[in-house]
């Protein structure tokens, strides 16, 4: 019998209900479905892959820096007006007086004690707490004076005389120029004392007081000093000159500085010397006198002080202000203006500094002496920021130590630099094949 149309329903076999192809089914659409997924997640890592040709680098790169950040300088301590600027902050940290006149200051390396001279004669050791070690009465104005690096002696030149006492002051020795003092240093080390006199002569002595040579360059000697192991000095004169002697006392070169020197200070080993002249003018030569004006203010400079290095220097003028100086002119520290007790203008007389400038001492003819301690100088914090740069070409071969490739990025203007959105290369690849993958399964099941 044959029967058309219709479903038959199942074929009963052995009391057992068969299926046709249902185990076939169920393992296509598996196969289906891990080909689909499989697909997808090629393409999404694709996406987030970098599409970048082999062997070059990408246009954007990542490099690690170093950010230093240093403590803010807040405004320079002053008396009176405030002349503003520079860079460095300092704490006055305490101002001594004395009966008269303030006209030479020295200091120590270490910057733990302070020598003075004054009008009076006077010759006092105060220690970095401003209380007085010690005092000498001289007798007559003091119009030099110098400490050696470790504070162990002073030399001092008043009247006729250049005399040098040690860290207790007792005298140790004195010498007769048998002409007026003008003017005295030490060698840091203390075996060597320079002076100028009324009589136009430049003198080095050792360190017992015996001399070791005498000249006179020819003018009136306004300002002298001495370097380590007395072999060098400089020498300023009223016409204007300014000297470097060796340790036999010939002129090695001479820099006219304008007008009158009155002023001098020299690095370690001569490599530097600085002065200050009546013309306002601070000048920094080097060994061979090379160099010029670093500075010029609007008073005469009365007092300059160099450190061993020469990258410092310290100006005392006659309009009451000191300056802290780096080696290019560049003001880094203002104090003033200095007045006397009856309210008068009054000058700068005396500047000395430890080295590193760590303290600063100076000296006005207001009678007073002010200690300042500049702020720690504590080594930079560092912050490791991440920069980006954009080089022309450069080849993934050259991109070293901590350079690492990152993607390149475009933004929009104006909208924050947030990256606009970019196709994956591979996602349409991806969305293609499963297409593909659809496709086939609606095609088994149309079967």
């Amino acid at each position: 019998m044959t029967q058309k149309g219709g479903y038959q329903g199942p074929i009963l076999k052995n009391n057992h209900v068969i299926r046709l192809k249902s185990s076939g089914g169920h393992g296509v659409w598996r196969v289906l479905t891990c080909l689909i997924m499989l697909c997808l997640i090629a393409g999404t890592s694709q996406a987030y892959s970098s599409d970048n040709p082999t062997g070059t680098a990408s246009q954007g790169v990542q490099i690690r820096t170093e950010l230093y950040l240093y403590p803010e300088a807040g405004n320079s301590v002053s008396q009176g007006d405030s002349g503003g600027g520079g860079g460095l902050s300092a704490v006055l940290l305490w101002t001594h007086s004395f009966t008269d006149a303030v006209t030479a200051i020295s200091m120590p390396t270490d910057g733990s004690a302070v020598a003075v001279g004054t009008a009076g004669g006077e010759i006092a050791l105060l220690n970095s707490s401003g209380n007085v070690l010690w005092t000498y009465q001289s007798g007559a104005p003091v119009t030099g004076l110098g400490i050696t690096a470790g504070g162990s002696a002073i030399a001092a030149g008043t009247g006729n005389w250049i005399m040098m006492l040690d860290a207790d002051g007792q005298i140790l020795w004195t010498m007769d120029t048998g002409s007026r003092v003008l003017g005295a240093g030490i060698s840091p080390e203390g075996k060597y004392c320079a002076a100028r006199t009324a009589a136009g002569d430049i003198l080095l002595t050792n360190s017992r007081g015996g001399l070791l040579w005498k000249t006179q360059p020819g003018s009136a000697v306004t300002a002298v000093a001495v370097g380590p192991d007395g072999a060098f000095v400089a020498a300023g004169t009223e016409d204007g000159s300014i000297y470097l002697l060796n340790s036999r006392g010939d002129v090695l070169w001479t820099r006219d500085a304008g007008s009158a020197v009155q002023s001098v200070s020299i690095a370690a080993g001569g490599s530097a010397v600085a002065a200050g002249t009546a013309g306002s003018t601070v000048l920094l030569l080097d060994n061979e006198g090379r160099g010029g004006a670093v500075w010029t203010g609007d008073d005469p400079i009365y007092a300059v002080h160099l450190d061993p290095r020469g990258s410092r220097i310290g100006a005392g003028t006659g309009g009451g202000y000191a300056h802290l100086l780096n080696g290019a002119g560049v003001r880094l520290w203002e104090f003033g203006r200095v007045w006397s007790p009856e309210g008068e203008n009054s000058a700068v007389t005396a500047v000395a500094f430890s080295s590193p400038p760590d303290y600063l001492a100076i000296g006005s003819d207001n009678r007073n002496a002010y200690y300042f301690i500049f702020a720690s100088r504590t080594p930079p914090t560092v912050i490791l920021e991440q920069g980006t740069v954009t080089p022309e070409a450069t080849s993934s071969a050259t991109l070293l130590g901590d350079m690492q490739a990152a993607p390149e990025m475009d933004s929009t203007p104006g909208e924050g630099g947030d990256p606009a959105p970019q196709e994956a290369p591979g996602y349409s690849l991806a969305v293609a094949l499963g297409a593909v993958a659809i496709i086939a399964v609606f095609r088994r099941i149309g079967r």
